[in-house]
């Protein structure tokens, strides 16, 4: 669509602003000044506030570094964590005064120093003088998660916010922390995968093999490999490891001094990379990374930032987009793509205070926030602006170029689906072009090992204006099946993995801001809405052995001592006791009933949520959960023909690492 005046997302004011020091002093309460030239400056101050006696008698929390951060939560919109002389934690986007965070006195931090933090559940972890320590935003209370003889200096984590499905919400399990600096060989790491509530040093014997200064490891779920990031003089590099395998590099890239990296919402593996004069974007988890040029009014005035002489003091970024502020009062946003990257100087008339820092609150519209110390309360007080990036970029003079596309828009946006085992996954997409302009869609994917697709663009009618809509069928498949890809491109088609699909247009512009490219979550591996059932032609309930109320009732059975085994190798045991078992009858229904000493072949069927997909035809082995064998087999592999020994409980058992009913998995297939 061509730019309109649209109104802005924050709910005080209706443009972004910037907030000047000499002026704070000057603002008194719910005073707007409107004489800047991009936007409108709020005061927001709501009144006297008073902290709990443990609040008062805790250690004020402080960021390790001297220029303001703001950290945004990845699934809640209104909540943000302002780091600086202060931790202010926000729940409504800094539209109220906000209390400090202090670490209570019995943790003996003294000097709460934070050099980084993530979100994890209803938690923040929090880097404190190098350790781990969470705090519950919900209830208000701390709790100490890793103490270490390594100072740790960085903490990592990745989100899915599309759905509530398992393959989505356990992408936040896995945590990554570890300090920076010295030989990859010597690289200390801890990783959880239960959200930071457990952590246990990372083992990846190719790390020992490694030569280089460690920057840093990362987890890509977009790629389904550990990203870590080595210097080597003046030049780094991504090493991908994926676990028994050999690792793969990334293109190599200048690196003289130590930059700090923002990892975009949205899971598409856009990276930012910054220090004070440089400022770098990878569209694909690092495995290319460049300059972002800068341009102003249609031309590329500088290939990078470090060649406009200026000096960044605070950087925001959304899922498409990038805003920078100067120390010297200036203004860039830019807009970040597979082949439309670029940042373009907005202003020069934007001042900022030590005090600032800067965020995204929804698609366009940038967040400026100060905070202000309350001099007679211990809460601190906000100057808060914002500024419509489509409003500005209509109203000002820069020589943009008119969105090309009228219409972007795809089924698969925001959402997670499922690509299992042989299937094949049809997604669909519109495009509208604006009259006379020809867009050029293009659709990527960030994890081509897995993921494999075809695409099919075809004229489908005419808008009420005359203008011609295009729909774009996408197929999806594993790569392993597509027949396109060679062997040692394909990821192991026995390990579960995940991909993002982009839809984009080639060129796309900062015009087109309100035509986001839709982008969705594909999960390569077992829909977990699907499960297996034995059929029950007879059960207790039909004969009236049992009733459904007895056994939603706490129903329990007893299993013999000697009818079972725990270690599943259908052997008696002499230690053994009688097993008293709780049934789970809303998981299994109703037991079943067979005739006994009759042969008994298990009828299998796969049901998807509440629907019947198929009767299952594959052979299997089975096992009971306790360890009991009072059953047999009619056959022995002999007498049924095998030509090969059939895999079976015993052995898989005796080789794993991992006994009981877990030991058996798809790899081992």
């Amino acid at each position: 669509m061509p730019l309109t005046r649209l109104p802005c997302a924050c709910g005080f004011v209706w443009l972004l602003a910037v907030v000047a020091v000499a002026w704070l002093s000057e603002l008194k309460e719910n005073e707007t000044i409107s004489d800047v030239k991009l936007c409108s400056i709020k005061q927001i101050s709501t009144g006297k506030m008073y902290r709990t006696e443990a609040e008062e008698m805790g250690d004020e929390l402080f960021y390790a570094y001297s220029k303001p951060q703001i950290l945004k939560h990845p699934c809640k919109s209104n909540m943000a964590l302002y780091m600086g002389k202060a931790l202010l934690l926000t729940k409504d986007n800094f539209r109220s005064s906000i209390i400090p965070l202090n670490i209570p006195k019995m943790f003996q931090v003294q000097t709460a120093k934070v050099s980084g933090a993530i979100y994890s559940s209803s938690c923040i972890l929090l880097i404190i003088n190098g350790n781990i320590y969470a705090y519950d935003y919900e209830d208000g209370s701390w709790s100490i998660l890793l103490i270490t003889e390594v100072f740790i200096t960085n903490i990592y984590a990745e989100y899915c916010c599309y759905s509530s499905d398992y393959s989505c919400s356990s992408i936040s399990n896995l945590i990554l922390v570890y300090a920076i600096g010295g030989p990859v060989s010597d690289a200390v790491i801890y990783i959880s995968n239960s959200l930071g509530f457990d952590f246990e040093e990372l083992s990846l014997p190719q790390l020992k093999l490694l030569d280089g200064t460690f920057e840093g490891i990362f987890f890509f779920h977009s790629m389904s490999k550990f990203g870590v990031l080595l210097k080597n003089g003046d030049t780094a590099r991504f090493a991908y490891i994926e676990p028994a395998k050999n690792e793969t590099w990334g293109l190599p890239f200048h690196m003289s001094r130590r930059l700090h990296m923002l990892n975009l919402p949205g899971l598409k593996g856009f990276l930012i990379f910054w220090h004070e004069h440089r400022l770098l974007f990878s569209h694909n988890s690092g495995q290319l990374v460049e300059d972002i040029p800068i341009k102003e009014k249609k031309a590329v005035t500088h290939e990078s930032f470090g060649l406009s002489g200026k000096s960044i003091y605070a950087i925001a970024g959304y899922e498409n987009e990038l805003a920078v502020l100067t120390t010297d009062f200036h203004f860039y946003y830019g807009t970040l793509g597979l082949l439309s990257t670029s940042l373009i100087k907005i202003t020069e008339e934007t001042p900022v205070t030590n005090g600032s820092a800067i965020m995204f609150e929804s698609i366009g519209n940038v967040v400026i926030v100060t905070a202000v110390k309350d001099e007679d309360d211990p809460a601190y007080n906000f100057v808060v602006c914002c500024v419509n990036m489509q409003y500005v970029l209509m109203e000002l003079e820069i020589g943009l170029k008119s969105c090309k596309a009228e219409v972007l828009r795809g089924d698969f946006d925001k959402k997670m689906h499922i690509l299992d085992m042989g299937e094949t996954l049809e997604l669909s997409a519109k495009l509208v072009p604006q009259p006379s302009q020809l867009p050029i869609p293009i659709v990527t994917v960030s994890n081509p090992h897995s993921l494999g697709f075809q695409v099919k663009m075809y004229e489908d009618g005419y808008t009420f204006d005359g203008n011609t809509k295009f729909t774009i069928n996408i197929t999806l498949m594993q790569q392993h099946t597509s027949g396109r890809a060679h062997e040692s491109f394909i990821s192991d088609i026995k390990i579960p993995s995940l991909s993002t699909i982009t839809l984009d247009l080639i060129e796309r512009g900062m015009s087109c801001i309100d035509l986001q490219p839709p982008s969705g979550l594909i999960s390569i591996g077992c829909n977990w809405k699907k499960k297996i059932i034995v059929r029950r032609d007879l059960t207790a309930c039909m004969k009236k052995f049992l009733e459904p109320i007895e056994l939603e009732n706490n129903y329990t059975y007893i299993i013999e001592k000697g009818s079972y085994d725990p270690n599943y190798h259908s052997r008696p045991q002499e230690n053994n006791v009688d097993l008293t078992i709780m049934y789970d009858y809303e998981e299994l229904g109703c037991p079943g009933l067979v005739y006994y000493n009759s042969p008994w072949k298990p009828v299998i069927e796969l049901w998807e949520e509440t629907r019947r997909v198929e009767v299952v035809k594959a052979e299997f082995v089975l096992i009971e959960i306790h360890g009991l064998y009072t059953y047999n087999y009619s056959m022995t592999v002999g007498e049924a023909s095998c030509v090969s020994q059939a895999q079976n409980w015993s052995s898989v058992i005796d080789a794993s690492t991992i006994k009981g009913v877990h030991a058996w998995d798809r790899q081992l297939l």
